[in-house]
């Protein structure tokens, strides 16, 4: 089977043609010229880059030297926390919570550090930054640190023994929750599938 080459890839536009988008703003500006520049979005200032690479004595000499602090943001909202866990540098990340740095800052997108964290499936800064947030204190927010908290105070008052009696229970009722749903599921499945059958 021969296949032919189209006769062109593309044609000039016919005379007089203009596109419906236009470079320009109601008021003039060209935006390709006075827009905003997106490359700024991704050129990460140089603490950030040594969070992300775990270059730990470097974040260290910027911190020290105080010629950045330690929640500086970069051009998308994010701080150095955001790149440290987010990459699942540790040993950085334990330095910039150490000194103070912020749980809860979100980026441009609504993003904290514990979503980059929990975004890259690093566990280990995960459970770093939720064990931080009972430390501190921190609760609420969309960061997902709360639950812990909340557990907290539930098991505050008991036993481990108690402890240990209600974390099986809760696990009985979600493997008994699941199997129910999985029938139920199973069972929708069958009759639809012999509506679709019935249907033919």
């Amino acid at each position: 089977m021969v296949v032919k080459a189209p006769k062109d890839y593309a044609r000039e536009p016919p005379r007089g043609w203009s596109s419906k988008w236009s470079w320009t703003t109601l008021d003039g500006d060209d935006r390709a010229q006075t827009g905003a520049d997106a490359r700024k979005l991704f050129e990460e200032p140089q603490f950030h880059k040594r969070a992300r690479i775990g270059d730990l004595l470097g974040v260290r000499a910027m911190l020290d030297a105080r010629t950045v602090d330690v929640d500086d943001v970069d051009a998308g909202g994010r701080t150095a926390l955001h790149f440290a866990v987010g990459f699942g540098r540790e040993h950085v990340a334990r330095e910039l919570l150490d000194r103070g740095a912020a749980l809860e800052t979100r980026d441009d997108w609504g993003k904290a550090p514990v979503d980059f964290a929990m975004q890259g499936l690093h566990d280990e800064c995960i459970q770093m930054l939720r064990m931080e947030a009972v430390k501190r204190g921190v609760w609420g927010g969309r960061g997902r640190v709360a639950p812990l908290k909340t557990y907290y105070e539930y098991a505050y008052n008991l036993t481990n023994e108690e402890v240990h009696v209600q974390i099986e229970k809760h696990a009985r009722e979600a493997s008994e929750n699941y199997t129910r749903q999985a029938k139920a599921d199973s069972a929708s499945y069958n009759e639809q599938r012999a509506e679709l059958q019935r249907a033919k």
